[in-house]
């Protein structure tokens, strides 16, 4: 920022504050420095001393190196000798001063006294404006109404600023008397972002890019980076289904990207592959978003899902600056169903036998005992499981230290954050501690280095017995089953598994990460416009598990059952990643003719990735205490370990023209090689090409520039490839070892190799085309933002496996075998101002994507519940269609009914339609048939709302998310009353009867009754609606004002309390969050933190 620009509100702030014993000008210093530029020198005699020192760094060489040699001089004194020749003086006033050019008239005879008042463009007054008399440190600031009165020379000229607002200059020839309309700084029509290899202007984007920067992460106030994305791209789909301790969110860019690989995109941190969630949010200067090919394109294979863009902050020439965040929070989950008592559990499962023609499980004897004595924990239990396991308020931490200094030769960036979060149930916690520092050297004018280097631990401490296994068995078990007796033993809960003691004496998995990335670069400008760009990085990542399983004693009544599990073992695991990454580029750039931009880059890339782990294993530890693999049977040792290696080379290169900023064009060319494939098929180009128009910048556009700042239509097209496969050899054949061949008359197995996959020599890329059109609006001097984009993306050649029959005995050979289409549209604005003294920010998006696949080659993938088959989203539900429940007999007797058995169908049963049969028409009967598509798990119509607001020292913001279309398939425990012999939830029992014919669930029968039980089976009876709207997070921070702050040595100081999750409205099933997996058994949590944000 200009120094000059603030220098009177500062003024109008502090000076009630700046009151020393000693005289000002009686200040004295010493100083050794030698030799160092103006702005240093300025810096460290503010540093020493009460002055503030403001001058206009646009006209004021401040780079200038001056000897910095004093000894016991006074502070004005010294000021002087640095100014020597500069051409500059300085003027004071109480402690400022203000560094002006020498030959600056002050002396001007003819004075005059000249008022005004200035506004903004919506005609409210305009508080603190600077108005300075041009040349010398005469100036005021407007008062609360927006008025000002100087006195100047009779030829003056008046310079007016205020933040954010563009400077204006006016002469008071002819005049005393002003009315000033400021308009707002349009420098955001001349931001930065970040793409693939470099930066480009935002208003010369051909490509679907999006940037964010770092304070849209930080003011959510969350541990995982890739949370905090959530509802800031438009088009990016952040979904957070679990929360477990250190449980991260998976991302999609533009739908599903594949039928098998993974759909998650590139993330690339400084340009090295990495995860978005090993970065602090403060260590994050900015994330740039690459949705569509032609902008992706210049990663090529890699990039057939997207590319996530993370640069992060380095250090500026300036003086040393430290920060910290930091909060202490707690967390607690969002919803999780609530289980019956003993009594109603009881009542529920009788009631569910008489249903089914069975006798009731429970006698009233039983029954009205509990009614009247309860539960003795010896004979009878009324256990709730979810208040013994759970946790409903846990602990979370975390803090963030960051460094940065250094002089225009060396400078470093240095964060140290730590993180720490537990988990809703015992043994069950999340720890990360990462350093990371950004290094840059100036060697010569023509010459930089850089190096980056980042260092990450976590662990993770789970019950051996598995998380999910412990809370499903929470959530599923019923009141009667035994978790404590009264004398402090085990109850036996379901057949030894009780859940409480599996978490607190079942043992404990420890998963130990420790990662180190390293990246060197060199940076050579060898001429004006060029740089010749060299790197190398190289990460370490390795993973240790820890698993001993433990056992523990069950007792009910007072007599022991069983030790569970039967015997104790251990489990270690170790996994190590290397990765290396080699690149060199070039790149050029320069201006015509004033019109004619161009830019060129060429580069060249080389991957290697090798991966190694190892296992082991032993029962049977009799002994306390002795926990070392040592200490087990050594008969029981089971070993296993594995290596793999791939390679990728590239080369690639992007042309960039610009006419008149007017009509862009940007041609993008990648040659990728993997060793995936065989020579024929490794290698793989993938071209791109778009094109934009700023329209905004005709002549016959001119009548709506005051209106409109930028126009531009644009269009794309880009190729992608994808060899992601779990297998890193699927053109070789696979020979594996097995001890069960008999050779000759030899009674003893012996070792032999066999081959037990069947390969694909001819297998290639997997690809991806692109369309993209896009329009992009700013307006209202850039105070209103729009984008629109509408996209087809064809994937072509999917990598897949169909099954062979059982008769070969070999595993499916990978193919290039269907055909896949995405196609949908983002859209995002965002508004800013001010009214008053309030300024506020509205950021909306709404995304829509519809997924189908065009071509499997006849073929279509069945399971138990979905399907992926031509014509249809990838894995969409499957079943048959329900429709509502049998009210009578006499309905049973004239309608279809599954099985053909109508003995077995009861009123209350689901009905199911009859859509086919063998001849493609209806039958009369419900049988396979009948199954059809019921439903498309993909979400659809993803929107958010950002609301910010800034008043006095308090910011306010408010984040709303959700979906406004999915279909979820409601199952286990959550659907299906008592299942796998487990309980029944609250909401269960609104089921149908004689009286509540319109119930929520029908019949209540027992899970897995077999015939009797015809409810269950996949149907759109239990697809659910997804669709939710939820107050994601809501933050409020105060900042002290700067005159508490004084001479502190703060910059700024913030308190903020803040909420995730808060509140959620959605209708579609109960029990579980909407945003969760109703497979993923962990439950999302709400967090509440309180913090703090220090700058020195």
């Amino acid at each position: 920022m200009n120094r000059n620009k603030s220098i009177c509100i500062t003024i109008l702030c502090l000076s009630l504050a700046m009151v020393r014993s000693l005289p000002i000008d009686a200040q004295k210093v010493t100083f050794h420095d030698g030799f160092i530029s103006l702005k240093q020198a300025f810096e460290k005699l503010e540093s020493v001393s009460t002055y503030k020192i403001a001058y206009n760094d646009s006209q004021l060489d401040v780079s200038r190196k001056v000897l910095m040699d004093q000894k016991e001089m006074e502070v004005l004194l010294a000021l002087s000798q640095l100014l020597k020749n500069t051409g500059y003086t300085y003027k004071t006033n109480g402690n400022y001063i203000l560094i002006v050019p020498e030959k600056a008239d002050d002396t001007t005879k003819d004075r005059k006294r000249v008022s005004g008042v200035i506004v903004d463009n919506q005609g409210i007054p305009v508080i603190g404006a600077n108005v300075v008399e041009k040349g010398t440190a005469n100036g005021t600031i407007t008062d609360i109404d927006g008025k000002f009165t100087l006195e100047v020379s009779g030829n003056a000229t008046l310079q007016v600023s205020y933040i954010g607002y563009n400077t204006q200059e006016l002469s008071v020839l002819g005049k005393t008397d002003f009315s000033i309309k400021l308009g707002e700084d349009t420098q955001a029509l001349d931001e930065v972002v970040v793409v693939g290899y470099g930066t480009q202007k935002k208003v010369n984007l051909t490509g679907a890019v999006q940037s964010i920067s770092s304070q849209d992460l930080t003011k959510r106030n969350l541990s995982s980076s890739s949370q905090a994305l959530q509802g800031l791209i438009p088009g990016m789909v952040v979904t957070q289904s679990s929360g477990a301790p250190g449980a991260t969110a998976s991302i999609q860019i533009r739908g599903t990207g594949s039928i098998n690989s993974n759909s998650e995109p590139l993330v690339l941190i400084d340009g090295v592959e990495g995860d978005m969630n090993s970065v602090d949010m403060n260590a994050i200067e900015s994330v740039s978003v690459l949705k569509d090919a032609a902008s992706a394109s210049i990663y090529g294979s890699r990039a057939s899902n997207g590319v996530i863009l993370v640069t992060t902050k380095r250090a500026k020439e300036n003086k040393l600056s430290v920060s910290y965040n930091g909060y202490v929070g707690f967390r607690t989950p969002t919803s999780t169903p609530n289980p019956v008592d003993a009594v109603t559990y009881m009542e529920a499962i009788n009631q569910a036998c008489v249903n089914n023609n069975q006798a009731p499980q429970y006698s009233e004897e039983v029954i009205n005992a509990y009614k009247t004595s309860g539960a003795d924990n010896i004979h009878r239990y009324d256990t709730n499981w979810k208040d013994l396991v759970f946790d409903e308020i846990t602990l979370t931490h975390n803090h963030s230290l960051s460094v940065s200094g250094g002089s225009d030769v060396l400078k470093t960036f240095v964060n140290a954050s730590y993180n720490y979060e537990d988990g809703l149930i015992p043994n069950n916690s999340f720890k990360r501690t990462a350093i990371r520092s950004n290094t840059d050297v100036k060697l010569t004018e023509w010459l930089r280095a850089g190096l980056n280097l980042n260092i990450r631990r976590s662990i993770q401490k789970d019950p051996t017995s598995g998380t999910n296994n412990i809370i499903n068995s929470t959530l599923r078990f019923t009141p009667l089953f035994g978790a404590v007796n009264n004398d402090g033993t085990w109850g036996n809960g379901q057949n030894g598994i009780n859940p409480l003691a599996q978490a607190i004496d079942g043992g404990v998995k420890v998963v130990d990460n420790n990662d180190i990335d390293v990246k060197g670069t060199l940076a050579l400008t060898p001429i004006k416009g060029m740089e010749i760009l060299a790197s190398y990085a190289s990460r370490r990542y390795e993973n240790k598990q820890d698993k001993f399983q433990n056992t523990y004693d069950t007792y009910e009544g007072g007599n022991f059952i069983m030790t569970y599990p039967t015997t104790k073992s251990r489990y270690e695991e170790w996994y190590q990643l290397i990765k290396n990454q080699f690149n060199a580029q070039v790149t050029y750039e320069n201006t015509f003719n004033e019109r004619h931009y161009f830019k060129g880059f060429l580069g060249f890339q080389t991957d290697e990735f090798k991966n190694k782990s190892f296992g082991g294993s032993r029962n049977n530890y009799y002994y306390d205490g002795y926990e070392e693999m040592n200490h087990g049977d050594a008969s029981s040792s089971m070993v296993n370990g594995n290596s793999s290696k791939l390679t990728m080379m590239s080369y690639f290169a992007r042309f960039n023209y610009t006419f008149a900023d007017k009509y862009l064009i940007e041609l993008t060319g990648r040659y990728d090689g993997s060793s995936r494939f065989t020579a024929k098929n490794r290698w793989g180009f993938f071209p791109s090409v778009s094109i934009g128009w700023r329209i905004s910048e005709e002549h016959f556009f001119d009548p709506l520039k005051d209106a409109i700042d930028n126009l531009k239509i644009r269009a794309s097209y880009g190729s992608l490839g994808n060899q992601d496969l779990k297998d890193y050899y699927p053109y070789a054949s696979v020979l594996a070892l097995d001890a069960s061949y008999w050779f000759g008359d030899s009674k003893n197995y012996t070792t032999g190799i066999y081959s037990n996959a069947l390969s694909n020599p001819e297998i290639s890329w997997e690809k991806s085309q692109q369309f993209d059109f896009g329009l992009d609006i700013t307006a209202f001097n850039t105070r209103l933002d729009v984008t629109f984009d509408y996209y087809i993306r064809e994937i072509s050649d999917m990598l897949q496996q169909f099954p062979v029959t059982y008769a070969v005995g070999l595993t499916s050979p990978w193919e290039n075998a269907g055909n896949m289409r995405n196609n949908g549209w983002d859209l995002s604005m965002m508004w800013h101002d001010r009214i008053g003294k309030v300024k506020y920010n509205i950021r909306a998006m709404l995304s829509d994507v519809k997924n189908e696949v065009t071509d499997l080659y006849g073929n279509k993938y069945i399971n138990d519940n979905n399907t992926t088959q031509e014509g249809f989203p990838i894995s969409s539900w499957y079943g048959y269609v329900a429709d509502g429940y049998f009210q009578s007999k006499e309905e049973i007797n004239n309608y279809p009914v599954y099985g053909n058995n109508k003995d077995n169908v009861k009123p209350g049963y689901i009905k199911y339609k009859d859509i086919s049969g063998p001849e493609g028409v209806p039958d009369g009967q419900i049988t396979d048939a009948d199954r059809t598509i019921i439903g498309d798990p993909q979400p659809r119509y993803s929107f958010s709302l950002n609301l910010g607001a800034e008043w006095n020292n308090f910011d306010f913001n408010v984040f709303l998310q959700g979906v406004g279309k999915r279909d979820i398939f409601f199952n286990g425990a959550g659907a299906r009353p008592f299942w796998m012999g487990g309980t029944v939830y609250e909401h269960q029992l609104d089921s149908w009867s004689e009286e509540n014919r319109n119930a929520e669930y029908p019949l209540l029968l027992i899970d897995g009754s077999g015939g009797g039980n015809m409810n269950n089976i996949p149907s759109s009876f239990w697809v659910k609606s997804g669709a939710y709207m939820r107050l994601k997070n809501v933050s409020v921070g105060y900042s002290l004002p700067k005159n508490i702050l004084g001479k502190s040595g703060l910059s700024n100081v913030r308190f903020y309390l803040s909420g995730q999750n808060l509140l959620t409205i959605a209708k579609g099933y109960k029990g579980y969050d909407p945003e969760g997996d109703v497979s993923s058994y962990y439950p999302v949590t709400q967090v509440y933190t309180f913090g703090v944000d220090i700058k020195f």
